[in-house]
């Protein structure tokens, strides 16, 4: 579900993603992209996703469509999508072998959560806020100024 917001910090992440990753080995896809966790096989749209190297495809998508090793996934929260953001897909995107980082946008306010995955194969959270901030990511070697990503957006009572 999306809206206004949404929409805005969408085009906002995607933009800035391809403009940082141009020339490089990975590359910014939007919410058109299917990514499939093969251990689970839950498929999903997130609203933006980093694949580094070749496309791996799903076997069982004979369109060649779905694909199985993203690095970095992008949702943008809202209110209907939330819980699952957090629970069933969060779980499902963890344990695709290739991410690195999920990472969680909220729209009510300039705010970032990254889960990134640790070489001992745990997860750490981390988070940043303002839009002073810079979203780092070293694991696709970008670093996202939040005033980019939230450029645009309306928070609140702002006019």
């Amino acid at each position: 579900c999306g809206g206004t917001r949404h929409s805005i910090i969408k085009v906002n992440l995607v933009g800035e993603l391809r403009r940082l990753l141009k020339g490089r080995r990975c590359g910014a896809f939007d919410s058109d992209q299917r990514i499939r966790a093969v251990w689970n096989g839950l498929r999903c749209y997130p609203d933006a996703s980093v694949i580094c190297g070749p496309i791996e495809y799903d076997d069982e998508d004979e369109q060649k469509e779905t694909a199985t090793n993203p690095a970095v996934v992008f949702e943008v929260l809202s209110q209907h999508t939330e819980s699952y953001d957090r629970g069933r897909k969060a779980e499902a995107y963890r344990g695709i072998s290739s991410l690195r980082a999920y990472t969680l946008i909220l729209q009510e306010r300039p705010h970032v959560e990254i889960q990134e995955r640790l070489d001992d194969d745990t997860w750490r959270l981390r988070w940043v806020s303002g839009l002073d901030g810079i979203i780092s990511l070293p694991q696709i070697e970008v670093d996202l100024p939040m005033a980019e990503l939230y450029e645009r957006v309306v928070f609140g009572g702002e006019e």
